[in-house]
């Protein structure tokens, strides 16, 4: 009984085999809006997944490492962030160069237990858009938040700067700013 339930259920699957399948009518295409940013200046905002307690941005960027700033007394950092403090500095670039413009944001994980700060790193951009070298420039000299400010700008890749529509390697001044304690 059983070898015969069997042999029709294999006879079944081998009948539904044998049968052909209707095709798909082809997809239509479909238009999709396109935006133009290429050499007008304007650039698209790229989303970053960034605690909300930390902030970073470009500082500055030139074709050579800035000099090594001379120490200096540190003001006390406010206790919370000023009401739409969220701009930053002005960036300052240098004439006939396009300044690198973030494609892919690093992770920024900050060290537990910390109480935050400010870190800039100079942080060196190929030609290719990717962060070959970092350097501590200004700000906390806590090495795990230097360490967690590293790793993030180590992580970043970039669209490379331009001068005279060729690639070329600049110094970028980061800004990290670490609030809290915990990610």
């Amino acid at each position: 009984m059983r070898a015969a339930r069997a042999c029709a259920c294999v006879l079944l699957l081998a009948a539904g085999c044998a049968r052909e399948r209707a095709e798909a009518p082809p997809a239509r295409p479909v238009a999709l809006p396109v935006t133009v940013l290429a050499d007008t200046g304007r650039a698209p905002s790229v989303p970053a997944r960034v605690p909300p307690e930390a902030r970073v941005w470009l500082a500055s960027v030139t074709p050579a490492r800035a000099p090594a700033p001379s120490p200096e007394v540190p003001a006390p950092e406010p206790d919370s962030l000023p009401p739409g403090g969220d701009e930053g500095p002005v960036l300052q670039v240098d004439p006939g160069l396009k300044p690198p413009v973030l494609r892919t944001p690093g992770s920024l994980l900050l060290p537990a237990g910390h109480a935050g700060g400010r870190v800039e790193l100079d942080v060196h951009v190929d030609e290719t858009g990717a962060v070959d070298e970092v350097a501590w420039a200004t700000g906390s000299a806590d090495t795990a938040l230097v360490g967690a400010a590293r790793r993030c700008a180590l992580g970043m890749r970039f669209y490379p700067a331009l001068r005279g529509g060729r690639p070329v390697a600049v110094w970028c001044r980061q800004r990290f700013d670490l609030k809290g304690g915990t990610p």
